[in-house]
């Protein structure tokens, strides 16, 4: 049973914030501003999965609210919006937002708002090459329990060294530049691939995207994802066209890449290895393919799940429903169109 806590200052702001995900931090600071926050989620997250908040269960329960917040324990859709009927706000944490229609959250008149917070750049890409390098390393065999049941060296499972290969970067946007720099020393060929960057940065040699896959040895994943809906960046055709050794590592959205064919490919020995973070959808179902598929590091989307990072995303968020609220107004606004509209 979901848990729900409404917290009610003596005065309330004739506004309310219906919060569908756990925060991992107080909402104190919009009580103080006489906000009537609704929690749809326990404050703190569960450490199990989690599945979508049920469309018709959220419009029931943020009937009555003007602003939604939260990540991405929901799909907010055009029949969620007009559901809730009195919506004027959605406040997604992270930076992307492809959860929310926001093409339908414009045509009504809903201004949507992110958290792009700097401090991410760093943690994901450090991720991404920790996965890397889980990868190679086999550490998706070798590990506790393995040694714990009198398992050693298996000569069917040799570790790979990240240096000396071809490690090609999809998408050169903040972080997949800076996997490029963590990257600099560590004597590796650099390719790279982004229809929306001219140069690549330095050390990185720009080629297409299917050049980029048939010549890599490590495949990391930094492009934004598509809407829901979109099919795959990778497809089962573009996976098989990577080399039967290849590592494919995606910390940036699960709607990147065909799964199944991948849990397929893993299984038929054409792809070396994967490591993700992310899945589509989230969190992975009970029997999906990926999770029992072999040459697998599996992590919950927690590239960037760190004490700092959090309270800087929610303190983001909190800012702009605050400003939205007492204003009209929002920084991080991702259909800017709506405000602009306004008298």
């Amino acid at each position: 049973m979901r848990e729900s806590l409404k917290m009610s200052p003596d005065r309330e702001h004739p506004a309310g914030v219906f919060v569908y995900d756990p925060l991992d931090y107080p909402v104190d600071a919009l009580l103080e501003r006489n906000v009537r926050v609704t929690l749809g989620a326990s404050l703190r997250s569960p450490g199990v999965s989690r599945p979508k908040f049920p469309a018709d269960e959220l419009v029931r329960a943020a009937r009555g609210h003007e602003v939604l917040l939260g990540a991405s324990g929901a799909l907010i859709t055009r029949e969620v919006m007009e559901g809730i009927g009195t919506l004027r706000m959605i406040a997604k944490l992270g930076i992307g937002y492809e959860v929310v229609d926001v093409e339908a959250a414009t045509s009504l008149g809903i201004v949507v708002t992110n958290t792009p917070v700097h401090g991410e750049i760093g943690p994901v890409a450090e991720h991404a090459i920790a996965l890397m390098l889980a990868a190679a390393k086999r550490l998706d065999w070798y590990h506790k329990e393995y040694l714990a049941k009198g398992g050693w060296k298996d000569p069917e499972h040799m570790s790979y060294l990240l240096s000396g290969s071809t490690v090609g970067i999809v998408g050169l946007g903040h972080i997949g530049r800076a996997v490029a720099v963590r990257l600099a020393g560590w004597d590796c060929r650099l390719l790279g691939c982004d229809p929306a960057v001219g140069d690549g940065p330095p050390g990185v040699e720009m080629v297409d995207l299917g050049i980029l896959l048939r010549e890599s040895d490590v495949v990391t994943l930094h492009a934004p994802g598509g809407p829901p809906g979109a099919g795959p960046l990778l497809t089962s055709e573009r996976i098989a066209s990577m080399k039967d050794t290849a590592i494919l590592v995606n910390t940036a959205r699960g709607n990147l890449v065909d799964e199944n064919a991948i849990a397929e490919a893993l299984q038929h020995g054409t792809l070396g290895a994967a490591a993700l973070d992310v899945y589509a959808p989230e969190p992975p179902p009970a029997g999906a393919a990926i999770l029992s598929a072999p040459n697998v590091v599996l992590t919950p989307h927690m590239a960037a799940w760190s004490p700092s990072i959090r309270k800087e995303m929610v303190e983001m968020a909190f800012g702009d429903i605050l400003r939205f609220l007492d204003e009209g107004r929002a920084t991080h606004v991702v259909n800017p169109e709506v405000l602009a509209a306004r008298p």
